[in-house]
């Protein structure tokens, strides 16, 4: 069975969807730039209508455990998570961790393609 969450905010000038999705293959990462901010029901016939459309990353195994805990134990960590945000630029989560190695993975192959492209030209 597949999970997905969808994360809209805003970034920039634009507003832009991340797309997780976990399954038997692992867990993959899609983005998607709305532009305008999108209302709920535009967001629902996206998700309907556009969503096999998504262009997700590799699958990379993540075993990720859910461990039920005392509610006031998650509220102070929660409290203090906010802290921390407060004091940094920006909180870096698990799917922009995955989009950054995956743009960096298109980046060094792009580099390899235009370097071996470069020398069959000199050879020519």
């Amino acid at each position: 069975m597949a999970t997905i969450k969808a994360t809209i905010f805003f970034e920039k000038r634009f507003w832009v969807g991340t797309f997780e999705r976990t399954d038997s293959e692992g867990y993959a990462v899609a983005r998607h730039i709305f532009g305008g901010e999108p209302s709920d029901p535009e967001i629902y016939d996206f998700v309907l209508n556009n969503f096999q459309k998504l262009k997700f990353g590799e699958a990379k195994n993540i075993n990720i455990e859910i461990q039920r805990k005392n509610p006031k134990r998650v509220q102070k960590e929660v409290r203090r998570e906010m802290e921390k945000i407060k004091s940094t630029t920006r909180p870096s989560t698990l799917a922009q961790d995955y989009m950054r190695e995956e743009l960096e993975k298109k980046k060094k192959e792009r580099k390899k393609i235009t370097s071996a492209q470069k020398q069959a030209r000199k050879d020519e």
